[in-house]
């Protein structure tokens, strides 16, 4: 059975990649500093930095899903039903 688009859904999916995103962040941000510095220190402008581009990635992600979502239940909708024999 195949999920309907609604609202809750692009809420949940918006979440969910920003969620995903920001620890993607946290994470590769620790390894560079790692790499890089040779320590694992962090202050709050590199976890601010993380947040804001983790919300906006999972905005993108996440409303440019349930769009093309929308769209391809309008074209099933639109299209005839095709009898296969």
């Amino acid at each position: 059975m195949k999920r309907k688009p609604t609202i809750m859904l692009l809420l949940i999916s918006i979440l969910y990649g920003s969620i995903i995103f920001f620890l993607m962040g946290i994470v590769l941000r620790l390894i560079i500093n790692f790499i890089y510095l040779k320590n694992f220190s962090m202050d709050e402008q590199d976890i601010f930095k993380a947040g804001v581009l983790s919300i906006i990635a999972g905005t993108a992600g996440g409303t440019g899903s349930w769009i093309f979502a929308k769209i391809d239940e309008r074209k099933t909708s639109k299209s005839p039903p095709s009898d296969r024999e």
